[in-house]
């Protein structure tokens, strides 16, 4: 199972109903956005993969940022969002970002950083964003695999990156043999 998770309102449930409806392909007008509204708890999706594989996603609202850490355990791979339209939650989205990957069950487990809504003008670039991070830093003493992508989820832009990397960082559910 992936675990997707993100300060409120950056687009985390928008990304999933793209997901869904197969509507991930980059539509830079923006038509046929579908409506969405704050998570409130959890939110369980199966989305399918370009190699038609099943992989359930659950999304956990941003209120729920205190109780994060009690999924981290069940997840075989990690998504989190960030907004990067806004300087303000780029700021608190790092600081949360820094306390997930410090924890013990996030250890070794696959981390996409999603900087989502390149498609608002006056957000901030990736060279800002790395500079101020010190992403480059981050991702190299971090005991995760961490890869980033660019995407607007309401432009469709990257999406289809998203679900390959998606594809090929999650872990199948381990079965138990029987005795």
């Amino acid at each position: 199972m992936c675990l997707l998770l993100g300060p409120s309102s950056v687009g985390k449930t928008l990304m999933l109903k793209r997901f869904q409806s197969g509507g991930y392909k980059d539509n830079a007008a923006g038509d046929d956005i579908p409506p969405t509204i704050p998570t409130v708890g959890t939110n369980l999706v199966t989305i399918t993969t370009q190699k038609r594989t099943e992989v359930t996603v659950r999304e956990l609202g941003g209120a729920m940022g205190p109780i994060w850490n009690d999924y981290f355990k069940d997840s075989g791979a990690l998504m989190y969002m960030m907004d990067i339209s806004k300087q303000f939650q780029v700021s608190i989205g790092f600081v949360l970002l820094m306390n997930i990957l410090s924890h013990p069950d996030t250890q070794g487990v696959p981390v996409l950083l999603i900087l989502n809504k390149k498609d608002i003008q006056n957000g901030m670039s990736r060279l800002e964003l790395e500079s101020i991070m010190r992403l480059e830093d981050v991702i190299q003493h971090a005991t995760q695999n961490i890869t980033v992508i660019e995407t607007s989820a309401k432009t469709g832009s990257n999406l289809d990156k998203v679900v390959k990397w998606i594809h090929q960082n999650h872990r199948k559910p381990e079965t138990s043999e029987p005795s």
